[in-house]
């Protein structure tokens, strides 16, 4: 059986990267950073020769905590976090990602003020389906100004934002503007994973397309969330993503549908599609079972199939995006194929960009199969909006 992966409204080519845009208006300084600076850290090929970033090697033994923290040697590097969080009467979505983005001494601005070889940029998204509520902000500072990241340990800030660990957990403070703000407490139900091959996640046959993939499938999750003048005490799930790398996509690669999925019975699903632009996707496409005890199994494409369904038409940017994808694959357990169909809790969770960047649609979702919800999921889609290489043009 051929895997397809219906394409509606392809993006022109572009490698593009996982850039979370907020509507927050950003100065003239940060915008003329992200337009060419940042994308210029993620796009320009790497100086392997010149052994100028570091990448992932087979061999390399990770070792914690000190690998949750910073990686400054490589280019790019991300945590991210998503979750799904009630109270007595409501439901919240939400994402945290923190970027630190390297670059070299010789890369910084001759008489830049507060010159650093990092930039650190953060993004935070909430959701509220009862009142179809979705806010989003972006934040972009050099290190040494007013964020960090520590190289010992999981220690991350960028203005008050911060992702710190914490009595055998983790601690994560957010908000959105004046609208929205949160305090949790997240602790490891079940111990981090490392995804890929020989302790590597390759994204094309380029060696340089590769990172290390460190993720926690499931923590549990309490706190507190104000959101528009109230206070609720919450509880939930989330998941954690850690990677580290110096270049993401492959050379003919345009973005990425995504998705982690947390089912009732324990397990957990990390699976994504990249998307070329031959209109088919890269045979570095994966799917990943996590069991309870943190068993991997890995599905390639043929083992699954990634189908584009329920189109939702921006009305910032006009992109369509496959909303309510359904993943075909086989269940290690049962040996057989099931369908799980993923419905976004409300449409409209696209991170638009007022600023120039890129856009893409980062959401919560509930799986269903067939009549039935068996769990909850984050869906993130890339390249469906627009192109870096048309705004550099």
């Amino acid at each position: 059986m051929k895997p397809t992966t219906q394409r509606r409204n392809p993006a022109t080519p572009a490698k593009l990267w996982r850039r979370r845009v907020g509507s927050v208006t950003i100065p003239f300084w940060a915008r003329h950073l992200t337009l060419l600076s940042l994308v210029w850290f993620f796009l320009t090929d790497l100086s392997i020769g010149e052994e100028k970033w570091n990448v992932p090697r087979v061999g390399h033994k990770l070792t914690f905590p000190r690998d949750h923290g910073s990686h400054p040697d490589f280019k790019i590097e991300w945590w991210y976090l998503t979750g799904h969080l009630f109270s007595d009467t409501e439901r919240f979505g939400f994402q945290a990602t923190f970027f630190r983005l390297g670059q070299r001494p010789e890369d910084v601005p001759k008489g830049e003020l507060f010159g650093d070889e990092q930039i650190y940029m953060a993004h935070m998204g909430i959701s509220h389906p009862d009142t179809n509520t979705f806010l989003h902000e972006e934040r972009l500072n050099r290190g040494g100004w007013d964020a960090g990241a520590s190289l010992e340990g999981l220690n991350i800030k960028n203005g008050n934002w911060k992702l710190v660990e914490k009595g055998g957990g983790m601690e994560l403070v957010g908000s959105v503007r004046s609208e929205a703000s949160y305090k949790l407490c997240l602790r490891p139900h079940k111990q981090h994973v490392i995804f890929g091959e020989e302790g590597i996640s390759r994204k094309g046959p380029e060696g340089t397309a590769s990172s290390y993939y460190i993720t926690f499938p499931r923590l549990n999750a309490e706190g507190e969330i104000s959101f528009q003048g109230e206070t609720y005490s919450v509880a939930g799930e989330a998941w954690m993503d850690h990677e580290i790398s110096s270049s993401q996509l492959d050379r003919n690669q345009i973005g990425w549908d995504w998705a982690c999925l947390q089912f009732y019975d324990g397990r957990e699903i990390m699976g994504y599609v990249l998307r070329t632009d031959s209109g088919e996707p890269s045979e570095y496409s994966k799917l990943v079972w996590i069991d309870p005890t943190g068993k991997l199994t890995h599905q390639k494409l043929g083992d699954y199939r990634w189908i584009h369904d329920g189109a939702w038409k921006s009305p910032k940017t006009g992109a369509e995006y496959p909303i309510s994808p359904r993943i075909e694959t086989v269940d290690p357990n049962l040996g057989e194929l099931r369908t799980f169909q993923l419905k976004p809790t409300m449409d409209g969770q696209e991170m638009a960009n007022g600023s120039g960047g890129v856009s893409y649609w980062e959401g919560a979702c509930d799986i269903w199969e067939g009549d039935e919800i068996v769990g909850r999921a984050f869906l993130e889609m890339t390249g469906y909006a627009d192109s870096i290489a048309d705004k550099l043009r």
